[in-house]
């Protein structure tokens, strides 16, 4: 019996070192060596157990914009990271309307279900304004200040809510601030400590222990992230970084990136020398179905034709004041046609309907006149006018809209002398011998059209 335990004992001993030199060899390239040049750099990858990813989703609310989140939530389940971190203010609530709160709650819930990996929550003053909100988070949720350590990094998670004081007057109270020096305490030696928390408490003054939190940080590698005011801004302090993210919903004017007001995913990468940091715009991930064959060839369809013909006008004087320009839209395909006038098209035009889009029934045309607000000379940039033209085929799925752009200028009559005796429809131009230079090409042949009067 004692022999027989040995063996399967040895048995298993060597099954294990050979599955482990299995696994091992899977995560190495297996590729055929030679000696001399090979056309590779290294072939040692980039796959340190010790490295992952996770995802960061701003605020959603504080006047959300609805669809903009489970669109985030979509495109996370494309990037698979390992997990997700919130920040808060994730329902509008400020309510003590317990059944209003419940379908709030409701419905985030149904939207972070929808994620392929683990979703963390964090109170923002939106989710943890009042005693009712208060008590309905620890029976959903439990506790509203938390952490968890995985692959040797602290993930903090405060609640800078609790004294529920709301927008501007975020605190750690003296139970959470023990919380966070037994916490810290407890782990001395992790590789980073990365917080996380709704207001940036250290834009706030009357915030009880914040400060003291600071203190409890500065001497190990830590990142701070924050939102509440939904502009992103990064600071250097503590010895650390310290991130205010945008949104990913919430009320924002969404003037660009430059003044920091965006729809973001935040994606880091946890490295042995810390985390990096990548923001990644919405609408800057797009699935494997941006353009299909279906989609290409709905493309080269509208992209041959000129759904807009623009009557040109000429002028003795070369210019353009207080002139009508006709534009004539035509479709000419057996389902309608939508066109969308862009913005920027028609500053120096009046006259483009208010609504900026037109239907146009199948084969059909429909004639929109514009006016010439200022004197514009064949010496000046030309007016543009610039519009998306979208065919509403119902056999296609996500239907791009087509651009066209045309550009407006004063042309220039040239009139043709008569000439008293037959014209030879030849392609050459001796029998005006006045004509402009420019209107000839090298072999004698006309090269533009022109209008005879």
């Amino acid at each position: 019996m004692r022999n027989y335990l040995l063996f399967l004992l040895l048995t298993i001993s060597i099954l294990a070192h050979s599955q482990e030199k299995d696994s091992n060899n899977k995560q190495k390239i297996q590729i055929e060596k030679t000696n001399g040049p090979t056309p590779w750099t290294s072939l040692n990858l980039n796959n340190n157990p010790g490295k992952f990813q996770f995802a960061i989703i701003p605020d959603r609310t504080g006047g959300h914009r609805p669809g903009v989140f489970m669109d985030a939530v979509n495109k996370l389940n494309l990037l698979q990271p390992e997990f997700v971190m919130s920040i808060g203010d994730l329902i509008e609530g400020y309510s003590t309307n317990i059944d209003q709160l419940n379908r709030q709650w409701d419905e985030f819930d149904s939207f972070v279900k929808q994620l392929e990996m683990p979703f963390f929550y964090l109170p923002g003053n939106h989710d943890f304004t009042n005693q009712v909100m208060e008590d309905l988070w620890k029976k959903r949720l439990g506790s509203s200040y938390y952490h968890f350590i995985y692959k040797d990094v602290l993930f903090l998670m405060l609640n800078s809510e609790d004294q529920k004081l709301g927008d501007g007057k975020g605190t750690i109270s003296d139970p959470q601030y023990k919380f966070v020096q037994q916490i810290l305490t407890k782990y001395p030696d992790v590789k980073w400590t990365i917080v996380f928390m709704h207001q940036p408490l250290w834009h706030q003054t009357e915030t009880r222990h914040w400060k003291n939190v600071e203190k409890l940080l500065a001497n190990r590698k830590h990142t701070v992230f924050a939102g509440h005011e939904h502009r992103y801004v990064k600071e250097d302090r503590n010895n650390g970084k310290y991130f205010i993210l945008a949104t990913t919903g919430g009320y924002s004017p969404l003037r660009g990136k430059e003044l920091g007001e965006f729809d973001h995913i935040v994606w880091v990468s946890m490295t042995e020398n810390g985390p990096i940091i990548s923001n990644l715009q919405l609408d800057g991930i797009l699935n494997e179905n941006i353009v299909t064959k279906p989609i290409q060839d709905y493309i080269d369809l509208v992209s041959t034709k000129s759904p807009l013909q623009i009557k040109p006008i000429y002028k003795e004087k070369e210019h353009l004041k207080s002139e009508i320009i006709e534009v004539k839209i035509t479709n000419d395909e057996n389902v309608p046609m939508h066109v969308k006038f862009t913005e920027d098209c028609c500053y120096d035009l009046v006259g483009i309907p208010k609504r900026n889009e037109l239907t146009i029934a199948p084969n059909s045309l429909e004639v929109v006149k514009l006016k010439v607000k200022t004197e514009i000379t064949t010496h000046e940039k030309p007016i543009k006018i610039k519009a998306y033209v979208l065919y509403q085929f119902e056999n296609i799925e996500n239907k791009p809209q087509i651009q066209f752009s045309y550009n407006i200028k004063a042309l220039k009559p040239y009139r043709l002398t008569k000439i008293n005796r037959e014209i030879k429809i030849d392609g050459l131009f001796n029998d005006w011998s006045n004509l402009p230079q420019n209107w000839a090409s090298e072999d004698n042949k006309i090269g533009v059209s022109f209008d005879v009067g």
